[in-house]
């Protein structure tokens, strides 16, 4: 259960979105002084601000395969961390 939810909350953190674009009252500014500037908020404002949808794809594909690489490091050292209980006792 815990390693479910390590990876759930890890591909989450990755897609911050919302908060962000909801403290910068959606003018894509980041908040104050640019602190919730985050990778998703980034890609929202080339892509549906700029118009460069070609770079945004491009960013988007590049977040993919961020969370593929952690979520495969995930799953290989979880055999060094979590633990199964065979209920052989």
């Amino acid at each position: 259960m815990i390693f479910f939810n390590v990876l759930m909350e890890t591909i989450g953190a990755f897609q911050a979105f919302t908060s962000a674009f909801v403290v910068s009252t959606g003018n894509g500014l980041g908040g104050p002084a640019g602190s919730t500037m985050f990778y998703t908020l980034y890609l929202y404002e080339r892509g549906f601000q700029d118009f460069r949808m070609g770079y945004a794809s491009a960013m988007a594909w590049t977040l993919l395969v961020a969370v593929a690489l952690v979520t495969v490091v995930l799953f290989r050292t979880s055999r060094s961390w979590v633990f199964y209980n065979d209920g052989s006792s």
